[in-house]
């Protein structure tokens, strides 16, 4: 029987779902040529990707060395995928309360020094039993990533929370409660993940991140049209 460790399983799962969410986001901007969509299927491409740094290579090997290597590009994507996600914040709720290069000037050196520490000190291990691959961060690389979680991810999740009742069809209702759920799903497990566990994944918070995952690509999903 094949094992594959199931935080790979986790993050390659969510890759998926922000890969449908990008190309549905995408498929709008070509029709509407909305700026907010374009945004959004940049970011979904970004994001998507990450994830997909964080999940397949440990698909494919165990070789601590090179999961390091992608496990940097992937935490460098989730950066970049930040600074897009200041920009969508700034668009859809702060562009009367601040200038987006002055919101950019706090969030970048936050997110260049994450990286930099982080590549500086972080270590990457393959656990057997359970089977996960393990991240390991310092406390001054686990302290910046959950301050840009917490601060931009989350007031991101709230902001697509509260414009749900604003849509007029349940479907588009359903879309921006799932897309909202997200960012802060993700964000709180990250941090608590941060927190409690070095910055890794355990058993649990993979499965239930991954069922969340789930919920979400079935919610990008097409609907059947009622006769």
């Amino acid at each position: 029987m094949i094992r594959l460790p199931i935080n790979s399983i986790e993050w390659t799962v969510g890759a998926i779902a922000l890969y449908t969410f990008s190309f549905k986001s995408w498929r709008s901007y070509r029709r509407t040529k909305n700026l907010l969509a374009q945004m959004y299927y940049i970011l979904g491409t970004t994001f998507g990707t990450a994830l997909a740094f964080f999940g397949l290579p440990g698909l494919l090997t165990q070789d601590a060395h090179i999961l390091r290597y992608t496990y940097f590009s992937a935490d460098l994507l989730v950066q970049i995928s930040m600074q897009l996600q200041v920009w969508i914040l700034w668009f859809i709720g702060l562009r009367n309360r601040a200038r987006l290069r002055t919101l950019l000037a706090f969030t970048v050196p936050v997110s260049v020094l994450s990286i930099t520490l982080e590549v500086l000190t972080s270590n990457v291990t393959v656990s057997q039993s359970p089977y996960l691959i393990v991240y390991t961060d310092k406390t001054p690389v686990l302290v910046l990533k959950s301050i840009i979680y917490l601060t931009i991810a989350m007031p991101l999740g709230y902001f697509f929370l509260r414009q749900v009742p604003l849509q007029t069809t349940r479907q588009a209702k359903v879309k921006l409660m799932a897309s909202g759920m997200f960012f802060i799903v993700v964000c709180l497990a990250a941090t608590s993940n941060n927190i409690f566990d070095k910055g890794s994944d355990t058993p649990t918070s993979a499965v239930a991140v991954t069922i969340f995952f789930i919920i979400f690509l079935l919610a990008q999903l097409p609907r059947p049209r009622q006769q």
